[in-house]
Order: structure tokens, then sequence, then C-alpha cells
């Protein structure tokens, strides 16, 4: 605790150097989260890996060539 209070009561003294110590807080701050929105769509890419075959198509459910259940539109209900 003897650390931090000096370098707290240093800053304090020394606005210049308070802004310095904010700002590279500020960077490291911002870095961790640049690393973690980075793996979030890293993640999120390779869960798209495993959909797409080998021949660059996409891969359908079975039920998707079914015809729509939902009526043309301009018709009323009976």
């Amino acid at each position: 605790m003897g650390f931090i209070g000096a370098l707290v009561s240093v800053c304090k003294a020394m606005p210049g150097l308070e802004r310095l110590v904010l700002s590279l807080a500020d960077a490291v701050w911002k870095a961790k989260a640049k690393a973690r929105y980075e793996a979030k769509l890293d993640h999120i890419d390779s869960a798209l890996d495993d959909f797409i075959l080998p021949d660059g198509g996409v891969e359908q459910r079975r039920d998707a060539d079914q015809a729509s259940t939902v009526p043309p539109s301009g018709t009323g209900r009976t």
C-alpha cells in the first residue's frame, strides 16, 4: 500500500504525471477490450466455418426445400 499511496501523492502533486498515468491505464484498458473483441470475432468465424462446405456452399436443412405454409399476400382468410 505504501507504493500505491506514494504514487497517488506524486500524481496529485504533478497533474501532468497524473494525466500520463491515466492515459497509460486507458490505453491498457482499450488494448484488453480490443483483444476480447477480436477473440469474439475469431470464435464467430470458427463457428461459421463449421457450416461452410469445402466447395464453398452452405449446408442447409433437409426441410428447407418444402413449400411455404404462409398464404400468398392479398388473399383473405376463410
